[in-house]
Order: C-alpha cells, then sequence, then structure tokens
C-alpha cells in the first residue's frame, strides 16, 4: 500500500469517526429526521407551538458541523438576543451535554466550536454594520434562518441576494423556519403557501412530536371543554392550527371585503366631487395615487382608483397626476409634504396644484377612519380592490395585510405600524378621506310634500279652530297674544 493510499484511508477513518460522535438520528423523531435528510438546497419549516422546531433546526446545525470539519453553519433570528433564546442554551447546550460533544460556548460571540473546527454562528440581524459584513462575508454549509414569519425586513434580498452566494462554495443548505403569524405577506408567507418556487415546504404539528404529544392532546381537550370560544379565536388558530389568519386587534384598518367593497358605483349617483391622496417615495417603498369620490346627498366615500410605481421620480409623479386631473377633474389634489422640495418642484415647474396633507395625530384618524369602515361608509369599487399586476398589492390587499406591531400577541403601544408591510397606499387614502370630511355629513331634510292629506291637515285643521275661536269671541286670541308678551316670568324660562 502507498503512503498515499494509508493518508488517505486514515483521512477516511477520521472523517467517519467525527461524524460517528454525533447520532443525530437518535435525537431526533422521524418527521425531523425527514426534514434534515432532504437534499434540497432551499427548505421551508413549518409547525405548530410545541412542535420542536428549534431542537430539529439544532440538530440539523450540529450534524452539519460535524459531518464536514472546520466548516461554518449560521443560525440567524429577528435579534441576537432572540436568536440566543430560542436555540443556544436550551437547544445547542442541551444536545452538546447529552451527546458528550465537548463544544467550546463562547458567551460573547455566540459562537460555539467543535473539536474538529467547524463553528456555529449564532446571530441576529439587528447586529451593526461591521459585524454584518464578517458575517455574512463567511462561506457556510447551513444558514437557517427562524422566526422567518417576523420579519420586517425585505427577506427576498437577504437569502437571495445575501446568502444564497455565502453557501455556493459548500453547495449548502438555507432553511428558512417559523409559524404563522399575523403578516400574511413575504417570503416565508410564499414558501409556506406555495407559492414561492424552487423550495421544499416541511410541515408538522405537535402531535407529530413524541415528546410532547399527550400532554398537546390533553391541553386542546381541556380547552375545547372549558373554553370552547377560546377556539374561534385567531390565535389558538395561529398557535394550535398553525393557520394563517390576521388578529382582527391587530389590523391597522377594519377593512372588511363583504362590508366595504361594490361592484360598481350606484346609480343614483352620478357628478361626484373627486380629490386625489398622493404618497411620494421612491423605493422600496412606492409613490401611490388613490382617487375618491363623494356626493353631497350621500354619506359614502367611494375609492375608485388605487395605484402604486416603484422608483418614480418627481417628473413622472406630476405626470401622472396631470394625468389623472385630466380624467377625474379634481377638486383637490393633497399630497404627503415631507419632501417639500418635490412638492414645490412639482407644483412650481409642473404645475400641479398639489396642497400638502395634514399628518398630524394620524393613530387618532385612523381610529375614526375605522368607526366608518365598520359603519359601511367607506366603500371600495373595482379600480381600488381589484388586481392589475400580479406582482402588486392592491389598496383592499394593503387593508387586509397591514397590522399592528405586536408582542406576545398584543399590540405594543404606541402603536406603530409593522415596517415590514406596505402602507402607501393606505397613507394616500387617509390624506384624501381627512380632506373629504364625509364624517360631518347629514341627512338633508326632504321638502314636505303638501299633496299629502297628512302633510297639510294639521294645519288645516288649526286654522279653522283659530276662526271658531274669533267668531265666537272676536278679541279673545287678541288678549291671549297680549297676555304672553307682559308675562315677564316667560323671561326665566328662555
Amino acid at each position: 500500500m502507498t503512503l498515499a493510499k494509508r493518508l488517505e484511508d486514515v483521512k477516511a477513518k477520521y472523517q467517519q469517526s467525527q461524524k460517528s460522535r454525533f447520532r443525530w438520528r437518535e435525537a431526533a423523531f422521524d418527521k425531523q429526521q425527514t426534514f434534515i435528510d432532504d437534499p434540497s438546497r432551499l427548505k421551508g419549516l413549518f409547525t405548530t407551538r410545541r412542535g420542536a422546531k428549534s431542537y430539529a433546526d439544532g440538530i440539523y446545525l450540529i450534524k452539519e458541523a460535524e459531518e464536514t470539519p472546520s466548516c461554518n453553519v449560521l443560525f440567524l433570528s429577528l435579534t441576537r438576543l432572540s436568536a440566543k433564546g430560542i436555540i443556544w442554551k436550551d437547544v445547542l447546550k442541551d444536545i452538546n451535554t447529552k451527546h458528550n460533544l465537548n463544544y467550546s460556548f463562547h458567551e460573547t460571540d455566540l459562537t460555539a466550536t467543535s473539536p474538529n473546527g467547524s463553528v456555529i454562528y449564532v446571530a441576529g440581524v439587528d447586529v451593526d454594520e461591521n459585524e454584518r459584513k464578517k458575517l455574512f462575508g463567511r462561506k457556510y454549509k447551513l444558514v437557517i434562518i427562524d422566526e422567518a414569519a417576523l420579519f420586517g425586513i425585505d427577506l427576498h434580498d437577504l437569502v437571495y441576494v445575501v446568502l444564497r452566494p455565502a453557501v455556493t462554495d459548500l453547495r449548502g443548505t438555507i432553511v428558512m423556519s417559523g409559524m404563522a403569524s399575523n403578516i400574511t405577506r413575504g417570503l416565508f408567507y410564499d414558501i409556506t403557501t406555495g407559492k414561492e418556487p424552487g423550495w421544499t415546504l416541511h410541515q408538522w404539528t405537535a402531535h407529530d412530536n413524541p415528546h410532547v404529544a399527550k400532554q398537546w392532546q390533553e391541553e386542546l381537550d381541556f380547552i375545547a371543554k372549558h373554553q370552547p370560544l377560546l377556539m374561534k379565536t385567531t390565535r389558538f388558530r395561529q398557535a394550535y392550527l398553525n393557520e394563517w389568519v390576521v388578529d382582527d386587534e391587530a389590523k391597522v384598518y377594519k377593512y372588511s371585503a363583504s362590508r366595504n367593497r361594490l361592484p360598481a358605483l350606484p346609480g343614483n349617483l352620478w357628478n361626484l366631487n373627486h380629490v386625489l391622496g398622493v404618497d411620494l417615495a421612491h423605493s422600496p417603498d412606492s409613490t401611490s395615487f388613490v382617487v375618491s369620490g363623494y356626493h353631497p346627498l350621500d354619506p359614502r366615500l367611494f375609492f375608485l382608483y388605487s395605484r402604486k410605481h416603484l422608483k418614480m421620480d418627481v417628473t413622472d409623479a406630476a405626470l401622472e397626476v396631470k394625468r389623472l386631473d385630466a380624467i377625474y377633474n379634481f377638486d383637490v389634489k393633497v399630497v404627503d409634504g415631507a419632501n417639500k422640495m418635490a412638492v414645490a418642484e412639482m407644483n412650481n415647474r409642473h404645475g400641479c396644484g398639489l396642497i400638502p396633507a395634514d399628518k398630524t395625530g394620524k393613530e387618532d384618524f385612523i381610529r375614526l377612519m375605522n368607526d366608518e369602515f365598520v359603519q359601511g361608509k367607506i366603500v371600495l369599487l373595482p379600480g381600488a380592490y381589484e388586481k392589475h399586476e400580479p406582482e402588486v398589492d392592491s389598496l383592499a390587499d394593503e387593508y387586509e395585510t397591514l397590522v399592528w406591531v405586536t408582542e406576545d400577541g398584543k399590540v405594543v403601544e404606541p402603536r406603530k405600524e409593522h415596517p415590514g408591510l406596505h402602507n402607501d397606499q393606505c397613507d394616500s387614502a387617509l390624506y384624501n378621506w381627512r380632506y373629504c370630511h364625509t364624517y360631518l355629513f347629514q341627512k338633508i331634510k326632504a321638502t314636505p310634500n303638501r299633496d299629502h292629506q297628512e302633510v297639510w291637515e294639521s294645519e288645516h285643521l288649526a286654522k279653522l279652530i283659530e276662526a271658531e275661536k274669533r267668531k265666537a269671541d272676536p278679541f279673545s286670541l287678541d288678549l291671549e297674544l297680549e297676555e304672553q308678551i307682559f308675562d315677564f316670568s316667560l323671561d326665566d324660562q328662555l
């Protein structure tokens, strides 16, 4: 046997011994094993609470670290603190202890180093710019993004632009794991609902976790018996059934498709007063245009048209304002005045005639607007709720998905709209609604039709009675009037 062959055999035996250090299948139940064995390089993991999702992530991280000496693996979550809370003590350290793996844990850097030289990095996207550059500049065998449903940043950019090249050298894998939440938009939502191609999805529930299956069923039985109304709540459906539903309490706007939309403008309304709302942005937010109409004889505000456009410059926005004005002949055009220079140029150079929107007290006015949504006084027509481009949200889409920032199922005070969700058209519509003041509408009293007996009869009878009184005593009515004039006690009643 040649020296080169002997060295190759020694290396193979060493690598095999390293692989056998962690018998990961003994730590994983069947669903976890199937997930980890999947050869796909893009995987989604979607489980209920108590489904041992985080433990599956931990097993996967250590398996890859053990089987590929001197490699890097990364666990990434919303924040450094949340990442540590999820994976550090109760997962990585627990597996290390139970399987005698002799990892070195660095508490400051949040790195776990294997005796074979592999390193597990635990981090959050809140790391500073220098740390982010170091973190994303490495080569990785495995990257797991946890709490994927809750990210406020654009995960498309993080996964496809930043992380995908980082796993290319080692033909590594990217995993996105999480549970259902209020945020029904984004890459993880698309993966779990089958809208994003190229990903394999693994799903299970706490019933599949042999360590808690019995306790989980007992909990469900208790709720069904003693708290049946809880089973109808959004939080139950998210946590126990892993359904993508938006908590009504977390929704910014109380829009309802069944209540706040019509297929066409009512036929008795014509010659509406039109108002344009504009929200200026470039990228990643959009410049949005929302057209509303109201009628003096109707208490409702109708949203007739909404569109948004990425990367518009000032001239593009001005031309769109003028195009819409030629169609609708606006009474008023309201714009977000934060970018004063852009508004000034649109007015002075392009003659748009925009007035700045009143943006004070936004939360208070959203609350007032919601009262009108609930009463059906705000109505969206097809131009505002139908999709005109497959990947671009309509105004109705934004209303249905925009939520307040929540923590542990409760809205955080003071309230803030979730930064990862678009609100461009919602803001334009709010400017619109605040200007139109439809909430001050009062119904005009109809003029009585004097051809109807019930209208003239009482007045006619009163005149007949007065005539009879004068006939009996010509001065009686004059005396009654005179007594009232000189009765000074009546002043106290005024």
